[in-house]
């Protein structure tokens, strides 16, 4: 197979622990061809179809872990598998690229689904689910998330819709007397939406990242903040632990693992605090470094192995008549 790979600048990735770097790795040692791409070398000619200027990409072990050929112009639909692994922020640019990606044309497979990862942001999401999500509020207005507060009894969480890895995620306590300043901040006087929700104490235990593949749990991590945070990630010093999944994490992911597979999302990251699930994480989901050190358990085998099934199967409906 032909593999072209939306990530960010090679340069910023990090060798040992970024997601992308495994998911390369693997489709090279099966052979496959493996290419580059930033998404602000997208565009679309020839009647609507769209390209990229993209680079072969050379992977190998160790911390030089990369070596780009020249740049070319290749049709999208000329690889067999474009992989949308730009991190956030979720912003227009992103959002231009998933409509793009979504005029590829069969058999060429585009992990995620790029109207997946338009549609589902992944706080948002998680209200289709509102018996497996604590408390929630979303809202652009101080009084109302204010008033919110108080009915949880003086705490609760606030996070931009379009963040990730912590950014922008504050933990709002009784008498705090920047509480207003910081929501005139968070949603930029009024003007952008927030989502708001019960403060878990059980994060201090650890916020659980849960691995799906085509919807089924393929492994976990404990991320436990550390004690001057409130958040758990792992770039703000939260330390990744050995876990398993609970009778309640099987429940969620029951739950949850269907929608995505019928959505086109191959790979999926679940965060779970205590019963109860917080995101749904498609567009650049990260953790399978931390579990393959942990447990031994070698994910992007598992993913590509889910790619080049769904691949097959759009490659053998194509020739249909």
């Amino acid at each position: 197979m032909r593999h072209l790979f939306l990530i960010d600048p090679p340069e910023r990735l990090q060798p040992r622990a970024d997601t992308s770097i495994a998911f390369l790795r693997e489709a090279a040692a099966r052979g496959h061809e493996t290419w580059e791409a930033q998404i602000d070398d997208l565009g679309a000619r020839d009647g609507g179809r769209p390209f990229a200027h993209a680079r072969p990409i050379e992977v190998r072990e160790g911390d030089d872990w990369y070596r780009l050929g020249d740049t070319r112009g290749r049709f999208l639909d000329q690889f067999d598998a474009v992989w949308m692994r730009k991190d956030p922020p979720f912003d227009l640019r992103y959002v231009y690229a998933t409509h793009l990606l979504s005029l590829v044309r069969l058999p060429a497979l585009v992990v995620n689904d790029p109207q997946a990862l338009r549609d589902d942001n992944e706080k948002l999401v998680t209200l289709r689910f509102p018996d497996l999500i604590p408390d929630t509020l979303v809202s652009g207005r101080i009084a109302e998330l204010l008033a919110f507060r108080e009915r949880l009894g003086g705490e609760m969480i606030v996070k931009p819709l379009g963040g990730a890895g912590g950014d922008g995620i504050f933990h709002l306590a009784d008498k705090d007397r920047n509480v207003r300043a910081i929501l005139e901040m968070a949603t930029r006087k009024e003007s952008e939406l927030l989502l708001a929700q019960r403060y878990l104490p059980e994060v201090r235990d650890g916020d659980k990242r849960v691995i799906l593949v085509e919807g089924e749990p393929r492994g976990a991590l404990l991320r436990v903040p550390h004690a001057s945070e409130s958040r758990a990630n792992l770039h703000v010093g939260g330390v990744a632990t050995k876990t398993r999944l609970s009778a309640r994490d099987l429940e969620i992911c029951a739950a949850v693992g269907p929608l995505l597979r019928a959505s086109g999302v191959v790979f999926a990251g679940l965060d779970i605090i205590g019963a109860y699930l917080t995101e749904i994480n498609i567009t650049s989901p990260t953790g399978i470094r931390e579990i393959e050190t942990l447990d031994g358990v070698r994910i992007e085998s598992d993913v590509l192995d889910a790619v080049e099934a769904r691949w097959k199967g759009r490659a053998s409906a194509a020739s249909l008549p």
